[in-house]
């Protein structure tokens, strides 16, 4: 195992679990070493480990999960999906690609919180974002048959060796393949597309505010490629011209304009019931683009001028459902993430925007749970945490934020049956919350109070590193302002790190 280290970008791969003690290493590659000779590797830049060092790393990413029984209830399902996150340790100039599942022991009923990291140098984390989805579903597999041998209790380090070797070599065969190194600033590629007069131009407006530029607009002819900094990465957005000459240029030369995309927002006017098929075929057009380049692009479907005024039309809730339904038939292996937005509510495309940039996020997962420990534990109804650009970054909210809303609860018949999102729920409020944060994230001010209704708003800004972060709590007494001072220290603590490395 050391002789196949030495000689690979992988700087050790350690499992850690909580016992009565705490957070432990189980097991760790390769061996630990004492302290004086950890000290001194240090010194020589060579990256040697002792049990204090493992354990510490271990404490940090078991931390960040939070092995106490209020996780273990959330997460008793098996079939959810283990979070995972690239996380830094700077005392040991390593990032590390980590893991977060439960064991399930035959002899105990409940499930024991672990952790799986590959360990890496900081300087050649590029191999852990370059090749994210492969080692993702490397490990999963992975921890799928680690528990299995370890189902009746922790086997001995010498008699695990053989098991984490084989995955060693399957890492190292990943190593081997070219791939392009990462820049200072991750490039990623967002691509607009739709049929001519869909709103993607407007929505894009509408995210850089030059609201005076919607009226007379006019429409795109090709691409149109601009770009914004944010979130540690350089983001292109293409915006490709939907007439019908354009979109036949964009799949001849789908290796130009299609290839490489992270990102797709697919547009679709609900109140031009004419064009549905027309948008639907060209959707499945630059699917099957995409499946040639063997991309798994997450895809965003925006359902543009759903203005207030209209969106509970019935004609235009038959149009909605009849567009679904369609979706779902070409995209049958999951359920398609639609937002019904308008330019008159910038908060609902900022909200669809959102979502998007999130899935190009490693740590957005874990980021949402920790925020959502945050929020009960303070007792906070509904919780949003921000960027200076207004992007959302992660959202909570429990069922006491549906008390000054129409929209039913659980179990009740509404539109599709189902709550989408909190946007959905508490649409009202935070429309005129967007409104109240751009004004407050131009004030000197690190928190302010406003009321609405019988509700209280807390925006509070937090710093890390040179970035500023605002989080916005909606609550029922100003009181529990003191418990959130009390809690936040603690919410920077776990979150500084995966938000600085939020992209990149």
């Amino acid at each position: 195992m050391e002789d196949l280290i030495e000689n690979s970008v992988i700087e050790g791969l350690l499992f850690s679990a909580f016992d009565k003690f705490g957070p432990q290493p189980i097991y760790m590659f390769p061996k630990e070493v004492s302290e004086e000779e950890a000290e001194q590797s240090k010194l020589e830049n060579v990256v040697k480990l002792s049990y204090r060092d493992y354990t510490q790393i271990s404490i940090k990413n078991l931390s960040m999960m939070a092995g106490d029984q209020e996780y273990i209830e959330l997460h008793k399902d098996p079939d959810k999906a283990p979070y995972f996150a690239i996380l830094p340790f700077p005392d040991f100039n390593l990032t590390s690609l980590t893991i977060f599942h439960f064991i399930r022991f035959k002899t105990s009923k409940e499930p024991t919180a672990a952790s799986f990291s590959i360990l890496v140098d900081r300087n050649r984390r590029s191999f852990l974002y370059n090749n994210l989805t492969q080692l993702k579903s490397l490990v999963f597999n992975f921890l799928l048959k680690l528990d299995l041998e370890i189902s009746n209790g922790y086997k001995s380090p010498e008699m695990m060796e053989p098991f984490f070797k084989d995955l060693l070599l399957k890492l190292i065969e990943i190593e081997k393949k070219p791939y392009a190194p990462i820049t200072h600033a991750t490039r990623i590629k967002v691509v607009f597309a739709g049929l001519d007069d869909s709103g993607k131009t407007s929505f894009l407006l509408s995210i850089d505010r030059k609201y005076s530029k919607l009226i007379g607009l006019k429409p795109t002819i090709g691409a149109n490629v601009t770009s914004i900094q944010a979130l540690g990465a350089s983001i292109f957005l293409w915006d490709l011209g939907g007439q019908i000459a354009s979109r036949q240029k964009y799949l001849t030369k789908s290796q130009i304009y299609l290839y490489e995309t992270d990102l797709l927002f697919y547009f679709i006017d609900i109140k031009n019931k004419a064009r549905f098929e027309e948008s639907i075929e060209y959707f499945q057009k630059i699917m099957v683009a995409l499946k040639e380049f063997k991309m798994n692009t997450p895809i965003i479907f925006i359902f543009s001028k759903g203005d207030k005024d209209i969106v509970n039309n019935q004609e235009i809730k038959e149009n909605i459902q009849y567009i679904k339904a369609k979706l779902i038939e070409i995209v049958s292996s999951k359920k398609p993430e639609i937002f019904i937005t308008s330019i008159f509510s910038i908060f609902s495309i900022l909200q669809a925007f959102s979502s998007g940039i999130s899935k190009l996020s490693p740590n957005r997962k874990l980021i949402n749970l920790i925020l959502q420990r945050f929020s009960n534990r303070a007792d906070i109804s509904l919780s949003l945490l921000l960027n200076n650009e207004g992007l959302v970054l992660a959202d909570f909210f429990s069922w006491k934020a549906l008390k000054s809303s129409e929209i039913r609860p659980p179990g009740e018949e509404a539109d599709d049956g189902k709550l989408r999102n909190i946007f959905e729920i508490t649409a009202p409020q935070f429309t005129m919350l967007y409104k109240i944060f751009s004004e407050f994230r131009a004030l000197k001010q690190d928190e302010s109070i406003f009321k609405i209704a019988d509700s209280v708003i807390l925006f509070k800004k937090i710093r890390i590193a040179d970035y500023d972060f605002f989080v916005l709590f909606l609550m029922d007494d100003e009181i529990k302002k003191d418990r959130i001072n009390e809690l936040m220290p603690d919410f920077m603590y776990r979150t500084g790190d995966l938000l600085l490395r939020y992209i990149s």
